[in-house]
């Protein structure tokens, strides 16, 4: 198996096992990270048997969805975006040999600034117990930050008017192969760096939400939500809805903080990310952004 093959088993490993599809009955059989060897999965028939027929049951509900076509929105028929992975991990992205990121991916080594040292950490740290100190604020986000946290594909639909509307699955599936795409990058990212969540260095603080088991820096939601805003306003710029999206995404990135769970400068870093990762992300959604504006026409 060669390493683009491994890379991109990997990848459609980790979306399977946080889909529920799989589970590893030996910690031995789990992939390594990077370019390691794949390891063997046992299927959970009874779950998929379960899971699936759950989804069908709600894809009949679904507002009336063009049921069947599987190039035209993948995600809305619970596919892993299998076509832009494949296209992530084509060997054009690859660094040249003689590269410093030789064996790596070039969206791999992007070159995000080192994490703050431990006086910035110190003044992140006394800004997140000011905001924790603001009860009323805290309280009156609560119930936004709980359901962002799953990234509701709600808060980036609605300001474009097509939510519970038919007619615009390519578009949400663009959107949901972004956030995908974004997490399992992101999270590459996070193990780079290493960075301890804010609440392990300061017990003081109590997040509103369960802490995430991953690194901190740099943020994933607002590396996946300012993404999500880039992408639609590469294809469709004039939309009047594009600043709105901007805003959505700030503010999603801004209520991980206000939950207690990132930095300042972890959402500084996602949003620079997003920025960086854009011609690789655009290039590999090429064919579902192509769909998606056919929607807008």
């Amino acid at each position: 198996m060669t390493d683009e093959e491994k890379s991109l088993a990997q990848a459609m490993y980790e979306l399977r096992v946080r889909a529920g599809e799989v589970f590893v009955f030996d910690e031995q059989a789990r992939p390594s990270s990077g370019h390691g060897a794949t390891g063997s999965v046992v299927l959970n028939k009874n779950k998929n048997k379960n899971k699936n027929k759950n989804k069908n049951k709600n894809k009949n509900k679904n507002k009336n969805k063009a049921a069947g076509d599987i190039e035209i929105g993948q995600l809305a028929f619970g596919l892993s975006p299998y076509r832009e992975l494949k296209r992530l991990h084509d060997a054009k992205n690859r660094a040249v040999e003689t590269d410093e990121l030789a064996g790596y991916y070039l969206w791999q080594g992007l070159g995000l600034p080192m994490p703050p040292g431990p006086d910035q950490t110190r003044d992140e740290i006394a800004n997140l117990l000011a905001k924790q100190d603001q009860v009323d604020e805290r309280r009156n986000r609560r119930e936004e930050i709980e359901r962002q946290d799953t990234l509701d594909l709600s808060d980036f639909t609605r300001p474009l008017c097509i939510e519970n509307v038919a007619g615009f699955e390519a578009t949400e599936s663009l959107f949901s192969t972004i956030l995908q795409l974004c997490e399992y990058v992101g999270l590459q990212y996070k193990d780079m760096y290493g960075r301890t969540r804010p609440s392990m260095i300061d017990p003081t603080l109590r997040p509103m939400l369960p802490v995430p088991p991953h690194s901190s820096y740099p943020s994933n939601h607002a590396f996946q939500c300012t993404s999500l805003a880039l992408v639609f306003e590469r294809f469709f710029p004039q939309h009047p809805a594009t600043e709105e999206l901007h805003r959505v995404a700030a503010r999603l990135a801004e209520n991980r903080e206000w939950a207690g769970l990132h930095y300042e400068s972890d959402t500084a870093a996602g949003k620079l990310l997003a920025e960086r990762f854009l011609p690789f992300l655009v290039d590999a959604c090429t064919e579902l952004m192509r769909e998606a504006q056919s929607e807008w026409n």
